[in-house]
């Protein structure tokens, strides 16, 4: 799940039709608009929907979505929405990631980003932060971030009921659109969080679903964030496995757990360590808690790239210079804080997750390397977010006969292949899809939208056959034969 934000950061079809079908686009009464990031025009709605369920006479708040029309004349009628992750991060920011991997889709069927309650245009939880740029004491500081968190909270709770943006509510907002533009049936595609959003809806709705690709599993059941600290440290003790038994790596980084070793008995002390702002090349210093600690160790894990200089970035803070390590972290996170409300991140973990935080979670995050650091922070923040129960058959795995496409990274130290396993033995139609050397994310690399477009476009075939030459077939296995990336190597004029 993605962790953009200074607190998160830290915490962090049917069968075509001969005759021309109208498309989505035109069902409904849509303007022509322009997303960032993509060259044509697109169509975009707005419907007025009640905040709180169970007051259809309430406060209304407006549902944004952007419609990419397919470009054949004869339109397949099922549409293919894109749920998005975070929670926090909003479908019409991530159509320019997302188009060129739906392409060959888009040629006849449309594409549609619905911008989910609490995020984008669509009533947008969070708070104006201000240009300053923060240093790196401020940035990484969470008691400060908890601090502004209820400043917001208690600033947008004059225009939002906080407690009426969890994700089973979220999804009637999702259905609405569906009903606007006049699609009978629609194919999901959710990412991270939006495989749980997919899933919830899929419960909700299971007759107005065609077919679902879910990317990187987090299920209702996954207890967040307890299970950051345990998938992450699985992660972690992957790449150094990894590591010694890769010759190079191990030449180059010999004592790669020894490092780690020695990072958390200096982040035990709350030791200050210098550390250039990568951004402004100040130099500054600042406590290195074990909070702060399992951000930069879990955030680069995210993406195979960074992980690849993961290595280096120890070796180096083993020496005392931390310059690397948190410029690792800096890329992955801030070019995401633009497209993340974290308020509306807290309002659905905070009612979804953290009330099944036990003891048994607890004390099995704090026997990894992260601690309880995650969750600590979590329990802080939600004391500012108000939120309503959960209906206990929004943890209940649906059991619709609708073919469920499931991938995930095995490197991956948010979403695990071993949540794909729980939800693919839950569904009746299910093929879980491992790429053993990616991380967060499977989608856009290799094959995968390739994989992904056969299935959506054969998802009418019965039974185990709408998995036909994607199991069986020529390219059966082939996330399987994507490599892990190079592990960084420094030049000589480095000392690694």
């Amino acid at each position: 799940m993605s962790m953009p934000s200074p607190l998160t950061a830290v915490i962090f079809t049917v069968a075509l039709l001969a005759a021309a079908l109208p498309s989505a686009a035109d069902a409904a009464d849509l303007a022509p608009c322009r997303l960032k990031g993509i060259e044509r025009e697109v169509r975009c709605g707005r419907i007025e929907v009640p905040e709180d369920p169970d007051r259809a006479d309430g406060r209304k708040i407006a549902i944004h979505f952007a419609v990419v029309p397919a470009l054949a004349k004869n339109k397949s009628p099922d549409p293919l929405f894109v749920l998005a992750g975070g929670p926090g991060q909003a479908a019409t920011r991530v159509a320019p990631l997302m188009q060129p991997v739906l392409s060959r889709l888009n040629a006849r069927r449309d594409i549609v980003y619905v911008d989910q309650r609490g995020t984008g245009d669509s009533n947008r939880l969070d708070c104006e932060r201000g240009k300053k740029l923060l240093s790196l004491s401020e940035s990484a500081d969470p008691m400060r971030a908890v601090d502004q968190l209820a400043a917001c909270a208690k600033q947008v709770g004059e225009r939002a009921d906080l407690r009426q943006y969890a994700t089973w509510i979220a999804m009637r907002d999702l259905d609405a659109v569906r009903a606007v533009l006049g699609a009978d049936r629609i194919n999901l595609w959710g990412g991270s969080y939006g495989t749980r959003a997919a899933l919830e809806y899929l419960r909700q709705y299971p007759q107005r679903v065609r077919s679902v690709v879910l990317d990187g599993v987090a299920p209702a059941t996954m207890v967040l964030p307890a299970s950051f600290g345990v998938d992450s440290d699985v992660a972690l003790q992957r790449m150094i496995d990894a590591c010694a038994a890769d010759t190079a790596c191990r030449t180059h980084y010999p004592q790669l757990d020894g490092d780690i070793k020695r990072l958390l008995f200096v982040a035990e002390r709350g030791t200050r360590v210098p550390v250039t702002h990568p951004l402004t090349g100040e130099g500054e210093t600042l406590p290195l808690d074990r909070s702060v600690l399992a951000s930069l160790l879990r955030a680069p894990l995210y993406a195979p790239q960074l992980a690849a200089v993961l290595p280096f970035a120890l070796a180096q803070a083993g020496r005392g210079n931390y310059d690397p390590l948190f410029a690792l972290t800096s890329a992955l996170t801030a070019r995401m804080g633009e497209n993340f409300a974290e308020l509306m991140h807290f309002a659905v973990v905070c009612a979804e997750d953290m009330p099944r935080v036990d003891a048994a979670a607890r004390a099995q995050t704090a026997a990894t390397r992260f601690g309880t650091g995650f969750l600590d922070l979590y329990e802080r923040a939600c004391q500012q977010v108000p939120v309503r129960p959960v209906p206990p058959a929004f943890y209940e795995a649906p059991r619709a006969d609708v073919p469920v496409l499931i991938l995930s990274g095995g490197a991956d130290p948010a979403t695990p292949p071993r949540h794909g396993e729980v939800v693919a033995r839950s569904l009746p139609r299910a093929l879980h899809l491992v790429a053993p050397h990616l991380g967060h994310g499977v989608t856009q690399y290799g094959c995968a939208p390739e994989l992904i477009g056969r299935f959506v476009r054969q998802a009418d075939a019965p039974g185990r056959a709408v998995f036909a030459g994607i199991e069986d077939g020529k390219d059966a296995g082939c996330l399987e034969r994507l490599p892990a990336p190079v592990v960084f190597r420094p030049p000589a004029f480095i000392t690694p």
